[in-house]
């Protein structure tokens, strides 16, 4: 090697060492930190994952329960109605019972009736016939045995003897075929119409209460809507009492449709005069249009309380006593006849919004949960809420528990829930809002918002 090539290389001194190891060192401490940048992001990545899957659990489970309530309601609901169900079965086979009951009181003149034969005893049954029709019209419907009494002067009158005036054949005939129902109902229809043109008054007024008694009958399958029917039942009422004939049924009919429209003063003035006149003769009055009149009364009753329009005179607590007391009457009368429970409800949650009118808040909720835990229904769900929201105010106010107010939100809250599952013609969000008052419409709005959107793709 030459001189030259050994003075051109430098040695490696401490310092060069000491600068490698530095860099090397530097690079370490990057690996180091990069590391560590990595290791804390996986961190976070893990927890954020495991909070993540905790709320998303969280989450399911949360929709889990409240899915499970929704069943658990829809239960409820479909229960309810099947409840309804055998309510209206039971309601069917009572009017069979009390039919049946009716013609075994009647049993001795079932005998008798075997034993006319001769057209002067047959005619001794001719004023019964003529009565057994006017009943049957005005509410009290033929039996097997009173039929026949109506039948048997009917085919006396067609023979040789004449037993009938012109008007009372056509009363018996058109009452004997509505009882059958084997002849077409126009008949039925033309034949009171022919009443209505007769020259007595107290014809055209059976006319009227055979017209009256048909119309309500369309009506009530139409939901006593106003334009239906209903406002033809009224005017056909209204001619009948004009030509004297004054009768239970009938004012029942006219309170019924009344009552429907809104016109709770008319209502309530035709229930009172249908239960004065049961109370005044009772004879031939069947315990149905005795419970629908007390009924009739209460209710409409509320309703006037609940809009401030009583009758002159009538002090606001007094009338919703005389509320109560009608609607308990209707209710026993209502057991009475063999109604099953849910049947009962039916007149008993009316009296709910006597307790919301008299701000008894606990009385209330207290007796809601009773008509609940027999079956879900609209107007009782509803009061319950708002006896719910209002008692939560006052325990607020008065500083109470947490509990106690969780209980009134979730009271509110399950209310609400049901609600929203039913069907709007249990609501009947128009009748609804004339019980209450007026404070009261923008919750019932807003418990009965789905029917809106209902009405509103439909």
């Amino acid at each position: 090697m030459s001189l030259q090539s050994e003075s051109g290389t430098s040695p490696v001194t401490s310092l060069d060492l000491l600068r490698e190891l530095q860099g090397e060192q530097k690079a370490f401490r990057f690996l180091i930190r990069a590391l560590a940048v990595l290791l804390v992001t996986a961190a976070v990545i893990a927890v954020g994952s495991v909070i993540y899957f905790y709320v998303a659990l969280q989450g399911l489970k949360s929709e889990y329960a409240h899915q499970a309530r929704l069943n658990e309601i829809n239960l409820r609901i479909v229960a309810g109605e099947a409840s309804r169900q055998r309510e209206s079965t039971q309601a069917q086979l009572v009017a069979i019972r009390e039919e049946n009951e009716s013609a075994r009181r009647q049993a001795e003149l079932s005998r008798e009736l075997q034993q006319a034969g001769s057209a002067r005893q047959i005619a001794a049954y001719k004023d019964r016939a003529v009565n057994i029709a006017r009943s049957h019209v005005l509410g009290k419907t033929m039996n097997e045995v009173t039929s026949q009494v109506v039948s048997m002067v009917l085919r006396a009158d067609e023979g040789g003897v004449r037993l009938l005036r012109d008007e009372e054949h056509q009363l018996l005939q058109a009452a004997l075929d509505d009882w059958g129902g084997e002849v077409d109902s126009a008949n039925v229809r033309a034949a009171f119409e022919r009443l209505m043109d007769a020259e007595a008054l107290s014809d055209q007024a059976m006319g009227a209460a055979g017209l009256a008694m048909l119309e309500y009958r369309a009506a009530d399958e139409a939901s006593l809507v106003w334009s239906q029917g209903c406002s033809t039942v009224v005017d056909y009422v209204n001619q009948a009492t004009a030509r004297d004939l004054d009768a239970p049924m009938l004012l029942i009919w006219k309170g019924q449709c009344l009552r429907k429209r809104g016109d709770a003063l008319l209502a309530y003035r035709a229930f009172s005069e249908a239960a004065h006149l049961i109370g005044a003769d009772s004879e031939d009055i069947t315990l149905e249009q005795e419970q629908m009149a007390h009924h009739g009364v209460g209710t409409t009753l509320v309703a006037l309380a609940a809009q401030r329009e009583l009758p002159e005179g009538r002090l606001y607590e007094e009338a919703l006593q005389e509320a109560l007391s009608e609607l308990r009457i209707a209710a026993r009368i209502r057991a009475e006849r063999g109604a099953t429970q849910v049947g009962v409800a039916y007149t008993e949650e009316n009296i709910g919004f006597i307790h919301i009118l008299d701000e008894d808040w606990p009385t209330a909720l207290e007796h809601t949960q009773r008509i609940d835990d027999i079956l879900p229904l609209a107007w009782n769900l509803t009061v319950r809420h708002i006896a719910a929201r209002e008692n939560e105010a006052a325990l607020r106010q008065a500083g109470a528990s947490q509990d106690a107010l969780d209980y009134m939100e979730t009271i509110q809250d399950e209310t609400a829930m049901v609600l929203s599952l039913m069907d709007c013609d249990q609501i009947d969000k128009p009748e609804l809002q004339r019980l209450l008052p007026a404070r009261f419409e923008e919750t019932v709005e807003s418990l009965s918002a789905h029917c809106v959107l209902e009405a509103e793709r439909s």
